[in-house]
């Protein structure tokens, strides 16, 4: 039996058909016989093109509201016949089915039909029946049938019958085999997640459309980043629009994520200001300013202000359209890259001058998308929700009460403590204005004391108008020990958030109300490796 295999007929039943028209008239003009359905048939005789119906193969029409047309033997018989078997050849013959050489095909757009918000009726119609025994058929039978299971393989085929006049090697129906078996695995996972959101004990992840990054997380190693098809348009950094600027390495969408979900966070915790625009400076996965007011430029300044020496070569991330202004004023500034949902064109043309500089265009992120983190270990994954929303049920556990005027800042403050790694602190001050930002953060530490005292509070000295003693200092998770109360203290602290459970909890208290010091407990953690 030789390898190699002529192309003489073809069944193709498809849903998108961009692209097909090119494929269809060469396959005409080698003299291809053409099967067809509904949709499908009706575009190739628009072309001008004869092509047989598939119901005159099997004698059947399309039926149940086109649920099923190609599930017949005649179809199948014709696909998954072994051309050296002769008993599969006698068969063939006594009832008689043609045989197919190539199969195009395409599925129902499950994903699509999910992200787009669909009632769940027309979510379990795109789920695909024939199609996908269509594609397991042909790619089973690959040493004979090449099956284009998609239109990510349009161009590969047309290749073939442009440059080999539909020759196909067992190779390259290999390949195609592979790529089927991609794609139905990857649409049965879609359909098995959508059916299973809240099981915890099992998970089906697949990914596709992976682009290769410029370097992992050191230049030495290769990363690639994937794209889930069913997250809603608007709500994935990973679609983000590329604007310009060198390709991003690993780092670079670690931190450019980072960015976007705490600018994001912080817009959707702040509800007094009108018209807010929320900024957000982050280095190395830690916001090292953050801010939200009702003037971009004003937000801009004071995240820049949280940390002006970590803001060099960072991310900045902005809930409201960059203007001209706003890139005017980065032009003795350094960072790696900045996220908008909008640029104006002179912002782009300013920008333009900095070729290096990657801007990326993406809605801010939606309070809750319900994604899932992953991370690997040794010998597996670990799977987790994420970290979403500030839904905060706060609880004053000392002698003076905690000021109510106040407590949107602390829900501020705790959306910027939870964007912070490892043993984080966050101190928060409101301005005269209103305005919330991010004046003092500590992170990454072994103990807390040590985020406490040696990183956040020393950085007060070098701020002018912030006054402690109006701030609130965050802890993503409780105070073991009254010691960094009264590291606090030391300062003027006058008002801490942290979530309370520690088996020390009345020791911590005590301290604080020796101090004067009003607390409340949260009662949730944030804590972030």
């Amino acid at each position: 039996m030789s390898s190699s295999k002529k192309i003489k007929s073809a069944l193709i039943s498809v849903f998108h058909k961009d692209g097909l028209d090119e494929i269809i008239k060469t396959l005409d003009k080698q003299g291809v016989q053409l099967y067809s359905t509904g949709g499908t048939k009706t575009f190739i005789e628009d072309l001008g093109i004869k092509v047989t119906a598939v119901e005159d193969i099997t004698g059947y029409p399309s039926i149940l509201g086109g649920r099923v047309k190609t599930l017949h033997p005649k179809v199948f018989g014709g696909i998954l016949s072994r051309r050296d078997n002769t008993s599969d050849k006698e068969q063939l013959d006594e009832f008689e089915i043609p045989e197919l050489d190539l199969v195009i095909v395409d599925l129902y757009p499950f994903e699509a039909t999910v992200a787009s918000g669909a009632s769940e009726q027309d979510i379990i119609e795109k789920i695909d029946i024939g199609g996908i025994s269509l594609i397991r058929a042909a790619a089973k039978n690959y040493k004979d049938v090449v099956i284009v299971p998609s239109q990510d393989q349009y161009k590969d085929l047309l290749k073939i019958l442009v440059e080999y006049d539909g020759v196909t090697t067992i190779d390259e129906r290999k390949v195609f085999a592979a790529a089927a078996f991609g794609v139905s695995s990857h649409y049965d996972s879609a359909i098995f997640n959508y059916f299973n959101p809240d099981v915890e004990d099992m998970e089906r992840i697949s990914l596709n459309n992976g682009e290769v990054l410029r370097y992992g997380e050191n230049p030495h190693q290769k990363a690639t980043v994937y794209k889930y098809n069913n997250i809603k348009e608007g709500a994935s950094l990973a679609n983000a629009k590329v604007l310009q600027g060198k390709a991003l390495s690993y780092n670079n969408m670690l931190d450019a994520d980072a960015a976007w979900k705490a600018t994001s966070d912080a817009y959707h915790s702040v509800t007094h200001i009108e018209n807010k625009q929320a900024v957000a400076v982050v280095k190395h996965l830690n916001p090292c300013g953050l801010a939200v007011t009702n003037d971009i430029m004003k937000s801009l300044e004071l995240a820049w202000a949280g940390d002006p020496i970590s803001a060099f070569g960072g991310i900045i991330a902005f809930t409201g359209t960059v203007t001209g202004e706003i890139a005017e004023w980065f032009a003795k500034r350094f960072v790696e890259i900045i996220i908008a949902p909008e640029f104006t064109p002179e912002a782009l043309e300013i920008f333009g001058k900095k070729k290096n500089l990657r801007l990326l265009e993406t809605p801010i992120k939606n309070e809750i998308t319900g994604e899932k983190l992953i991370r690997s270990v040794s010998g597996g994954i670990l799977v987790q929700d994420e970290d979403e929303g500030v839904d905060t049920d706060f609880k004053n556990v000392t002698k003076l009460e905690f000021d109510a005027t106040k407590m949107e800042l602390a829900k501020f403050g705790i959306t910027a403590c939870k964007h912070l790694k490892s043993n984080a602190i966050a101190i928060v001050t409101e301005n005269e204005d209103g305005s919330f930002w991010l004046t003092g953060a500590g992170m990454g530490q072994p103990n807390r004391l040590d985020s406490l005292r040696h990183l956040t509070m020393p950085r007060f000295d070098m701020k002018e108008g912030v006054n402690i003693e109006s701030s609130v200092v965050i802890s993503d998770a409780f105070f073991p020990f009254r010691d960094s109360i009264e590291a606090a203290n030391e300062y003027n602290v006058k008002y801490i958030v942290e979530p309370g459970g520690s088996i020390r909890d009345e020791e911590v208290i005590e301290a604080c109300n020796e101090f004067g010091i009003a607390m409340l407990f949260t009662g949730k953690r944030h804590f972030k490796h």
